[in-house]
């Protein structure tokens, strides 16, 4: 009687385990794992016994192929986040040289405010060719100061009644701090790029930085 009992009871183990690896599949792994430890259970009890357990051999390898899937993909997840980290480092750090490298190699050419007029009222589209998109280093006279410190105006220190000029644009909060100091008509020297040449507008400039003379 006995014997019976523990029989029914091995077949039971075998059964659920087999069940659970099968609905493994459709729980996404869910229940594989708990499929695996019947049919372990199950395989190990038949074993004591000398019997044959096909259905808890089944239900092991029908079980263990969501799980090993399952931790595929989180070693995989795992070496994709860990390139991105790698590239997102790499650019990083490639972008900082770069930068570094860029500053380092900026040379503003000494230049004042009547040779640009100069060159803009003798040739208009040479003086672009020759100026826009240069580093310079512009001596002039101050001119208008934006309220809202968005631009200032580099004059002619020759020139009284020069209205063209020198369009600086105004990016940092440096150069904005920078302004509020200075009064109209003062002598200075700005350092920045030449973004535009316009026959009638003059020139366009962002300000890198302003020297008080």
């Amino acid at each position: 009687m006995n014997n019976n009992v523990q029989s029914s009871k091995n077949s039971g183990l075998s059964i659920a385990g087999f069940v659970c690896s099968l609905l493994g599949f459709i729980t996404c792994g869910i229940t594989s794992t708990i499929g695996l430890i019947l049919s372990i259970i199950g395989l190990v009890d038949s074993s004591k016994k000398g019997q044959k357990d096909g259905l808890a051999i089944a239900g092991i390898i029908i079980s263990a192929i969501p799980i090993v899937v399952f931790m595929f993909f989180i070693v995989l997840g795992g070496a994709s986040e860990l390139d991105d980290n790698t590239s997102s480092s790499n650019k990083s750090n490639n972008s900082t040289v770069t930068d570094s490298k860029k500053e380092e190699e900026i040379t503003y050419t000494k230049i004042d405010v009547d040779t640009l007029e100069d060159a803009l009222e003798n040739n208009a589209a040479a003086a672009k060719d020759e100026y826009k998109g240069k580093y310079l280093e512009i001596t002039g006279r101050l001119g208008t100061i934006d309220s809202d410190l968005k631009y200032i105006s580099l004059l002619s220190i020759t020139d009284e009644w020069d209205f063209v000029g020198i369009h600086c644009k105004l990016k940092t909060e440096a150069t904005k701090e920078s302004v509020k100091s200075l009064s109209k008509d003062q002598t200075i020297v700005v350092k920045g790029k030449i973004t535009d040449v316009g026959e009638v507008l003059g020139y366009y400039l962002d300000v890198d930085e302003i020297i008080a003379q």
